[in-house]
């Protein structure tokens, strides 16, 4: 990725199009803000870039274990049942 720092230098769109079909941009602005410029079918080769990198796969194989989403259903089932036991037995 290459950086282009507007702050020192001013470029037009096209210049900056014509940058980004050779690299990613990363566009620094003289509002403080920064961009990120880059051809469209770049996505989808960052995509199969992450596919072949062992640590990322990694971290997805160890992210798929956690548990997934409780229901609302199931949130209610717990707090019912964690009240009627923090309440003891009724007699």
């Amino acid at each position: 990725m290459k950086t282009v720092d507007l702050r020192s230098k001013a470029l037009t769109i096209q210049e900056l199009l014509r940058m980004a079909q050779s690299d990613s941009l990363l566009i620094l602005a003289d509002d403080d803000h920064s961009y990120t410029l880059e051809e469209a079918d770049e996505f989808e080769k960052e995509v199969a870039m992450l596919g072949q990198s062992v640590p990322f796969v990694e971290f997805l194989k160890e992210r798929s274990k956690e548990p997934g989403s409780v229901s609302l259903k199931e949130v209610e089932r717990r707090l019912n049942a964690q009240g009627n036991s923090e309440r003891g037995p009724t007699s």
